[in-house]
């Protein structure tokens, strides 16, 4: 009976990136994906974002910069090649593709955008979940 439990367990498992379950897993976040730092949406994405940084605390939204070949965690912590493309995986995000992903609870997406998404927005989607 055990063994048939972890069978399903292991049949059922979506690639959960291993790099997400080091974080809280009872955070709200804002997944950006673009091909670089210098693209233009990226750029605009992050220019909208630091408009309310103060509601992005009172929030607890972490932000993750998931790009082509590396990243940059919550933290300013740099991810790796390995750890983005796992992550672009579970969203089914391409490579050169920019998209916006809020998630919530186990990193649950409750939005997506592939245009920059005004700041009072992302309040307003995070704001009903609570």
């Amino acid at each position: 009976m055990i063994l048939l439990f972890f069978r399903l367990l292991i049949f059922f498992q979506d690639d959960f990136p291993i790099i997400l379950s080091t974080y809280d897993q009872n955070t709200n976040a804002i997944i950006i994906f673009a091909p670089d730092n210098r693209s233009g949406q990226y750029m605009e994405s992050i220019s909208r974002l630091t408009k309310d940084p103060l509601g992005l605390d009172q929030r607890n939204i972490l932000i993750f910069e998931i790009f082509k070949t590396g990243g940059i965690g919550p933290g300013g912590e740099a991810l790796s090649e390995e750890q983005v493309t796992s992550i672009r995986e579970y969203y089914l995000i391409h490579g050169g593709d920019f998209s916006e992903v809020l998630v919530t609870n186990n990193f649950k997406e409750i939005y997506r955008s592939d245009v920059p998404v005004e700041i009072n927005d992302v309040f307003r989607y995070f704001d009903q979940i609570e």
